[in-house]
């Protein structure tokens, strides 16, 4: 190769040099905005962490209301059981007492008035108690149905709670995985330009020395003309 040749290469090998210098700082610089970006994802998993942490938590209190309902629901229905019960017999004692007698007949068989007046006041308090625990019924019955409504929006709701955390576990997973794989990506391309930059120096370094070593070859045989010239003289 002659001198000319040889610069030549070198220039293209520089030219190349620099290229290869501006796909690195390229492929830093997205490392510096994939960093940032890395930044940001630990920000949304350390928020969607604290959110899983709050739906547990929730999602613990939702159980724990559940399971008081639960027992108040199993006293409430023990409850309605014996009240159906009182007033099942009540039914039956009074049918008995219509059966053997009329009230009519109940208050003339009275011995005086005052036994009469009592008799009178005992039926209407009867009548009075009977209605109440009807109406006593109803009451719990209206209270059983409602707890039974809130226990289902309850677990309803605990459920949307569950598949609401999954759903954020996978994003999370989703962020993570997609955050490796840039940062592996770029990492590759920057070992990669980084290999071809020490190459082509080296190449660049390789050609340098043999245009340094045709300069003084040159310089030598410039030197030798100009000595026999002088000699000749």
């Amino acid at each position: 190769q002659t001198r000319k040749q040889l610069e030549a290469q070198r220039k293209k090998l520089n030219k190349e040099i620099e290229q290869v210098n501006n796909l690195l700082f390229k492929e830093q610089k997205k490392e510096k905005n994939a960093l940032e970006a890395l930044k940001d994802i630990f920000k949304k998993i350390e928020v969607r962490t604290q959110l899983i942490s709050t739906i547990h938590i929730e999602a613990a209190m939702l159980s724990e209301e559940i399971t008081t309902n639960q027992i108040k629901l199993i006293k409430l229905s023990e409850k309605l059981i014996s009240l159906k019960k009182d007033y099942a017999e009540m039914i039956f004692k009074s049918y008995k007492s219509k059966s053997k007698q009329s009230r009519t007949m109940f208050l003339l068989s009275s011995q005086n008035f005052l036994q009469a007046y009592k008799r009178l006041s005992y039926m209407k308090q009867y009548t009075s108690f009977r209605k109440k625990q009807g109406e006593e019924i109803d009451k719990q019955t209206t209270i059983i149905q409602r707890l039974n409504d809130s226990l289902l929006i309850q677990k309803t709701l605990k459920d949307t709670l569950v598949l609401s955390e999954i759903q954020q576990k996978k994003k999370i997973e989703a962020d993570k995985t997609h955050q490796e794989k840039l940062i592996t990506t770029i990492k590759k391309q920057e070992s990669k330009y980084k290999r071809a930059l020490q190459k082509k120096i080296k190449e660049e370094k390789r050609v340098r020395i043999k245009i340094d070593k045709k300069i003084r070859e040159e310089i030598a045989r410039a030197n030798r003309i100009a000595k026999e010239k002088q000699k000749n003289k």
